[in-house]
């Protein structure tokens, strides 16, 4: 028996081996193909009007959400607003119904409550009958370190927000998009792919949005309903405005009306993804082949700790442990 799952493990180990290279081989094949088939593809969709499609966009109530909201409206669609705070969501609706958006209606909801997000759905579909486009927006980040995290409510909430709102929400949108071979955008983070320290349970959440959706077009589903995630990097927001000590001075900022627009564009070509803007893509070969230096550089320079065991070995020999620790906290408070 021990012989035979020798075997096994031998051939299996062999496919494996026989498969990467295959892979490898025809890459400089595929990759021209697909970049040829998006480019026919975008060309057929790009056309497409949204105008009267019915929209649900969560989180809308401010930041980028209101401005992809103002987006739709400047395009004519009929608008369900999502958000906690309902007096904030009728002026967003009153502000899209001026940028020409056909009907913008409120749905005060907290996608922590799964009721809330059956309810939604429910709500726009009694009110206009269909569901076309699901913008999944909402979100909430705390910023610390998750070990001096004393209780475990605000990382559950941030996942229960961020994660499992946009995911039942779909889960209750999915018949009526498929229906009307509809939309899921999705507005997740470069933090899905890149790990930002003191932001551990959003960025989880964030990548797991990636995952998840990513995952659903693989299944039938996937066939009737396009996907979009869209990948933002830092935007000038109200949730980024309460970060103050967690995003270094000098880091650019998307403006929140920017990131907005260029969710709207990816979604009417129906990109399967978008990095917004386009240069934290550079990271991506980073994740792949040199993931210490993703690691690295933000503790030295945002956490204010040694990069790594070694480095701080060298330098607690040569300026002792105190200077070594006073030189990266100097290094992370000229950040901030």
């Amino acid at each position: 028996m021990d012989i035979d799952f020798g075997v096994k493990a031998a051939v299996r180990w062999f496919l494996g081996w026989i498969a990467a290279a295959f892979l490898l081989v025809i890459f400089p094949l595929v990759v021209p193909c697909m970049l040829g088939f998006r480019k026919i593809r975008s060309a057929f969709t790009s056309s497409k009007t949204i105008r009267g499609n019915v929209v649900i966009v969560t989180g809308a109530s401010s930041g980028i959400g209101s401005f992809i909201a103002l987006e739709y409206a400047r395009y004519g669609a009929r608008l369900v607003l999502v958000a906690r705070r309902e007096n904030k969501l009728r002026e967003v609706a009153e502000a899209c119904l001026e940028a020409g958006a056909m009907d913008a209606a409120v749905c005060p909801a907290d996608l922590t409550k799964e009721s809330d997000c059956r309810r939604i759905v429910e709500f726009t579909v009694s009110r206009f009958g269909r569901v076309n486009v699901l913008v999944n927006n909402a979100a909430m980040a705390e910023s610390g370190l998750f070990e001096d995290y004393e209780t475990t409510g605000s990382f559950r909430r941030t996942m229960d927000v961020d994660f499992l709102g946009a995911v039942l929400t779909t889960k209750y949108a999915l018949e009526h998009l498929a229906r009307a071979k509809g939309q899921l955008v999705v507005v997740a983070s470069v933090a899905a792919y890149c790990p930002y320290p003191r932001q551990a349970p959003y960025n989880a959440a964030k990548a797991a949005l990636v995952q998840f959706f990513d995952t659903l077009r693989t299944e039938p589903i996937g066939r009737l309903i396009d996907i979009t995630i869209v990948m933002p990097g830092f935007v000038a927001s109200e949730m980024t405005a309460h970060a103050e000590g967690h995003i270094p001075w000098w880091w650019p900022m998307i403006p929140s009306g920017d990131a907005a627009k260029a969710v709207v564009d990816a979604s009417i070509s129906r990109k399967r993804h978008a990095i917004v803007p386009s240069w934290y893509s550079s990271w991506l070969p980073y994740r792949a082949f040199a993931p210490e230096l993703m690691e690295w550089l933000p503790r030295a320079t945002l956490v204010g700790k040694p990069p790594s065991i070694m480095v701080n070995r060298a330098l607690n020999a040569i300026l002792g442990e105190e200077l070594t620790s006073k030189l990266f906290r100097a290094i992370a408070a000229l950040n901030f």
